[in-house]
């Protein structure tokens, strides 16, 4: 078995897109509108669903699915349940080359960081990592790899 991919309900697709695809760099797989249907209410366990879907996968072909309903309206969860406490999705992670130009991406698409850089050793590695928040407040965490751990 392998993951095929996570799906995240977004408020502004648009907004997210600037996030995933242009500040982060993955590629679109799909976008399609999805109209209201037996199959799709089924699979949503809502009535009435009409969304758009995209998916984007980064160059390992590991993917994240972005829906935007249209109806029923998007329900925002509150801040409080984005966090660990709480049942469910709250972060995604990525490894990435380059944390500072990973950085300086987000900025220039305007979005900050949940928590500054720091440096941690766990799992035999050394590694900088960087916390930022979708448009939604996705917890999305970035690693760098920096070589190994000091044996103790």
């Amino acid at each position: 078995m392998r993951l095929n991919h996570a799906g995240i309900t977004v408020k502004d697709m648009e907004r997210s897109l600037v996030f995933y695809r242009d500040a982060l760099g993955l590629l679109p797989v799909y976008d399609e509108m999805m109209p209201s249907g037996r199959d799709l209410d089924m699979y949503c366990r809502e009535t009435g669903v009409i969304m758009r879907a995209v998916l984007l996968a980064d160059e390992a072909g590991n993917m994240i699915e972005l829906f935007d309903l249209q109806s029923p309206p998007v329900r925002v969860r509150p801040s409080e349940h984005l966090k660990y406490p709480s049942t469910g999705l709250v972060e995604i992670s990525f490894v990435v080359e380059d944390l500072e130009q990973l950085e300086r991406d987000l900025k220039k698409h305007g979005f900050g960081f949940a928590v500054a850089p720091y440096f941690f050793e766990a799992m035999g590695v050394k590694a900088k990592l960087l916390i930022a928040l979708d448009p939604d407040g996705v917890m999305v965490e970035f690693t760098q790899v920096l070589g190994e751990a000091a044996q103790a």
